[in-house]
């Protein structure tokens, strides 16, 4: 591999990441921001509407990390985005949220173009992928598959548990990709019938159950439906958020906190002995070993590791998910752990992905 530099882009749905790693993979610079969506324009673009403040802001997250480590160019940009993707570009973003479209532009399908605007700033190739892709693609080089040399010989599955819930696969020496591209939507996986109502619309999926929006959309409900002893631990603690965030709330309707009710506070009134956080706590884990012996038998790999921050955060909740996990499988145990490149996977996979455009 000849040297150089590369950057790396980890965009999220409410941050940025940006990197500048040497030949070697090292990281000599990296910063990162809150998204800002309203730092941009709009026009007409294909057949609908094209939005380039996403690009605009990570254009001069990248041109200020150059200018502070004297780095003239890149020789190419990866990119692990959220998707869902479409043309070098996040198509119909559910989690950004983009200032009013002008008058006289479509208002669907709202594109972020990515490759095109950002190739056009640095004059490099780019590559972009989805975030899974890209994160299970930094296992493979840097984290559980660093010290294999013949990647063939890899079967992984990287698995995030944060906002949402997703998966990248790797096996036999490639990524595992849909149709259309696409990394395994195993947070669509169907955990129990009528269940609880996700973000797709559908019910009783995965990430209903298994992900940081699940975890407090089942909270809340619960808060809502269910009888509550006196003295609730996730009651307090949500009044206590309330009051430093100087709200007005009334304790004896629970309706008025909902919004206080944030996935901390339900691992934190859990183990204050929380009986609704503890059952929204033991759904996730038994959900969530049911999703892994779901990916276990279809995808038959030696490991699956566990990002995303809820995944990093807790990392005792790997043990009763493998336990589940082990009920239900018709292979050989996978290995279960959390990466070992920690907040970083999906940064490490976009050095890896500008990488592989000069293999």
């Amino acid at each position: 591999m000849e040297r150089g530099y590369f950057g790396g882009v980890d965009l999220g749905g409410s941050k940025v990441r940006v990197l500048i790693a040497d030949h070697a993979g090292a990281i000599i610079a990296r910063d990162e921001k809150p998204l800002r969506p309203q730092e941009g324009f709009f026009k007409q673009w294909r057949d609908g509407t094209a939005y380039y403040g996403i690009a605009t802001q990570i254009e001069r997250m990248l041109d200020r990390l150059l200018n502070a480590a004297d780095i003239s160019t890149l020789t190419a940009i990866g990119i692990g985005s959220a998707g869902p993707l479409q043309d070098g570009a996040v198509i119909n973003s559910p989690n950004t949220h983009l200032p009013p479209i002008p008058a006289g532009l479509p208002c669907e399908p709202i594109y972020l173009p990515l490759t095109e605007p950002l190739q056009a700033a640095f004059s490099t190739s780019i590559r972009l992928e989805n975030d899974c892709n890209t994160a299970v693609l930094g296992e493979v080089i840097y984290g559980v598959g660093k010290k294999t040399v013949d990647k063939r010989r890899l079967h992984l599955v990287y698995v995030t548990l944060s906002t949402g819930l997703g998966a990248g696969v790797w096996t036999g020496g490639h990524l595992l990709r849909g149709k259309d591209g696409n990394a395994a939507e195993i947070g669509h996986i169907l955990v129990k019938e009528g269940g609880l109502r996700c973000g797709c619309g559908n019910d009783g999926c995965a990430e209903a159950y298994c992900s940081g929006n699940g975890i407090e959309s089942n909270a809340r409900a619960r808060l809502l439906t269910e009888k509550l002893p006196e003295r609730l631990p996730l009651i307090e603690l949500a009044t206590d958020a309330a009051t430093r965030a100087d709200q007005t709330v009334d304790r004896e309707d629970p309706s008025s906190l909902l919004r206080f009710v944030k996935s901390p506070l339900i691992f934190q009134a859990e183990k204050m002995g929380d009986p609704i956080a503890r059952a929204v706590i033991w759904e996730m884990t038994h959900y969530g070993g049911i999703v892994l012996a779901a990916i276990a038998n279809a995808y038959d790999p030696d490991v699956i590791t566990l990002g995303g921050s809820i995944a990093i955060a807790h990392p005792h909740l790997v043990e009763p998910m493998h336990k589940e996990m082990l009920h239900h499988l018709n292979v050989v145990p996978p290995t279960v752990q959390i990466t070992p490149l920690g907040k970083m996977a999906v940064e490490y996979g976009a050095i890896a992905l500008a990488q592989q455009t000069i293999e």
